[in-house]
C-alpha cells in the first residue's frame, strides 16, 4: 500500500512540475512576442548574403524597432569578428569590442572582408534600460575570378538628390580584364551609368574596369537598394547598393487669416510663407482645404477645396488663398500642403464665425415722456423725449452709420408719430437707458370745454439700424407713457 501512495505521489510531483514548465513556457513566449515590453526592441535585417570575394565590400542592414521613441533612450552597440575585415557605419571605421552610440534608428553597416573564410560578426546591443539584444552575421569570402568595389553614397541623400557611385572591377591574375558587363535588375527610381540613363534588365559593356559610374535618384524615401550583376566570359556574380533616403519637408513658415469674424458673403484670405527643406528648383506646391466641425453641420457654409489637393505655384515662398464665408455659423477651417514627393506639412487650423452683418444684441425696451400745459382756455400737449435700452453689433467690415427711432402712441383714436435719426459710424451702437432729448414738440392743443381722451399709457418704439454695406434691420417694442403737467 505504502508503495501505490509514493507512485501516486511521485504522479502529482510530474504533473504540477509539467504544468509550471508549460506555464513558464507559454509567459516567455508571450514575453518575446512583445519585444522585452515597455523596454523592449527587436532588429529588422538581413539573413542572406552572397559570397564575395575578398576585398568587397557587404552592406548589412541594421534598423532598430523598439517599442518606445527612438530618441527617448540612449542605444549603443558593440561588435566582434573572428576574421580579419573593416567594418564601417556612416562612413567611420569601427572597432571590436568598443562601445558606439547609435545616431539613427534605421543603419547599414558596410563590412569588408580581407581574407577568405567565413566571417562571423557579432553585434551586442543594448538601451539605457538595459534592454538587450544579439544578433550574429556570417559573411563568406573567397577567391573569385575578380573583385567588385564602389565608393560614394556616403553623404545624406534627399528624394530626387543624384548620387554618384565610382566603381571599379579588380581581376585575379589569371583573369582577362576585357568582357565585363553590367546589368541593373532591380530599382525604384532613375538609373545612369556614366552618365547615360540605363534601362532595367539590359546589359551595358563596361569599357573601362578601372573606374566606371552608376548614378541612382529616388522620390522615395526610407530604405531603398540597387540590385545588379557583373559579369564576364565565365562568372556572373550579384551585387546590392543599399540607400537611406531622407524624407524632404515642407514646412509652414507662417499662415495667417484675415479676420475670424466676418459676415455672411465675405470674401476672406490666408496668406504665409512655404518653405521646402532643402530648397528645390520645383515652386509648385499642392494645398488643400476643408471644415472639420461646423455649428450647422453644414460643411459647404465655408468655401474649401473639399480636402482635395490642387497645385499652387508659388513666388518666392509666398502663397495666398481667397476664399468666401458664405452662411451664419461658427467653423474650424483645415489648411495642409504637399510637396512633389508626397510629404505633408503639418495640419494648420482656424476657428471662424460668421455671423449676420448686423444684429441686435439683448432686449429693446424704452418708454416715451409726454407732458401737458394749461394756458387760459387751452391744454397743450408736447412730447419731451424718449427714453431707450438696445445694442446692436456689426460684423467683418459692416459699419453701423445712423439708427432712426419712431415712437408711436394713440390719443383716444388719433395716432401721433414722430421719427428722429442718430449718426453712429462705428461697429456697435450700445445705448443702455438713455432719454433722446426731442425738445418740447407740440402734439396736440384742447380746448378745457372739448371733450378730452384719456391720456395714453403705452406707445411703440421703433429702432432702425442702417449700415454702410446696405443691410437694414428694424425691431419694436410696446413702451410704457408717462403723461404729466409741466
Amino acid at each position: 500500500m505504502n508503495k501505490i501512495f509514493k507512485l501516486l505521489a511521485l504522479f502529482l510531483a510530474i504533473t504540477l512540475t509539467v504544468v509550471s514548465i508549460q506555464s513558464c513556457s507559454q509567459d516567455g513566449d508571450w514575453e518575446e512576442t512583445t519585444n522585452g515590453g515597455q523596454f523592449g526592441f527587436s532588429i529588422e535585417r538581413d539573413t542572406y548574403f552572397i559570397e564575395k570575394a575578398i576585398g568587397e565590400q557587404n552592406q548589412i542592414k541594421f534598423n532598430i524597432k523598439p517599442n518606445y521613441k527612438f530618441e527617448t533612450l540612449k542605444t549603443t552597440f558593440k561588435f566582434t569578428s573572428n576574421l580579419t575585415g573593416t567594418l564601417k557605419l556612416n562612413g567611420v571605421v569601427l572597432n571590436p569590442n568598443q562601445e558606439y552610440t547609435f545616431t539613427e534608428q534605421n543603419n547599414t553597416f558596410e563590412y569588408t572582408g580581407t581574407v577568405a573564410g567565413d566571417h562571423i560578426i557579432k553585434f551586442s546591443v543594448k538601451n539605457e534600460k538595459g534592454t538587450s539584444k544579439d544578433e550574429e552575421f556570417s559573411l563568406k569570402y573567397g577567391l573569385s575570378e575578380f573583385a567588385h568595389t564602389y565608393i560614394g553614397g556616403t553623404a545624406q541623400i534627399w528624394q530626387s538628390d543624384e548620387s554618384i557611385y565610382t566603381m571599379k572591377i579588380t581581376p585575379n591574375a589569371n583573369t582577362p580584364a576585357t568582357g565585363f558587363k553590367i546589368k541593373f535588375t532591380d530599382y525604384n527610381g532613375t538609373i545612369k551609368f556614366n552618365g547615360v540613363p540605363a534601362v532595367i534588365g539590359q546589359e551595358y559593356p563596361i569599357n573601362n574596369i578601372a573606374s566606371f559610374t552608376t548614378t541612382l535618384s529616388t522620390n522615395v524615401s526610407g530604405q531603398v537598394a540597387l540590385h545588379y550583376t557583373i559579369s564576364n566570359a565565365t562568372v556572373s556574380k550579384d551585387y546590392e547598393i543599399q540607400q537611406t533616403i531622407e524624407a524632404r519637408q515642407i514646412v509652414i513658415e507662417s499662415l495667417n487669416l484675415n479676420a475670424t469674424t466676418v459676415s455672411p458673403n465675405t470674401q476672406m484670405n490666408l496668406t504665409g510663407v512655404i518653405k521646402k527643406t532643402p530648397s528645390t528648383s520645383n515652386s509648385t506646391i499642392k494645398y488643400k482645404t476643408w471644415i472639420s466641425s461646423s455649428s450647422n453641420s453644414n460643411p459647404n457654409a465655408i468655401q474649401t477645396t473639399n480636402n482635395a489637393y490642387i497645385s499652387y505655384a508659388m513666388v518666392n515662398n509666398s502663397f495666398s488663398y481667397d476664399f468666401k464665408a458664405l452662411e451664419q455659423g461658427t467653423y474650424t477651417l483645415n489648411f495642409q500642403a504637399q510637396d512633389e514627393f508626397g510629404n505633408e506639412s503639418e495640419i494648420k487650423s482656424f476657428n471662424i464665425t460668421v455671423s449676420p452683418a448686423i444684429q441686435f444684441v439683448g432686449t429693446l425696451s424704452g418708454s416715451i415722456d409726454l407732458k401737458f400745459q394749461v394756458q387760459g382756455a387751452l391744454m397743450r400737449m408736447y412730447l419731451m423725449g424718449f427714453n431707450r435700452t438696445l445694442k446692436a453689433q456689426s460684423a467683418g467690415a459692416t459699419q453701423i452709420t445712423n439708427v432712426k427711432y419712431t415712437i408711436s402712441w394713440y390719443h383716444g383714436t388719433e395716432l401721433h408719430s414722430y421719427d428722429f435719426t442718430e449718426n453712429v459710424n462705428g461697429p456697435s451702437l450700445d445705448v443702455q437707458g438713455q432719454t433722446f432729448q426731442t425738445g418740447q414738440v407740440l402734439w396736440r392743443t384742447f380746448s378745457l370745454y372739448d371733450n378730452i381722451p384719456n391720456p395714453p399709457t403705452s406707445g411703440i418704439l421703433k429702432v432702425e439700424v442702417f449700415t454702410n454695406t446696405g443691410q437694414t434691420i428694424s425691431n419694436s417694442v410696446t413702451v410704457p407713457v408717462s403723461f404729466s403737467q409741466m
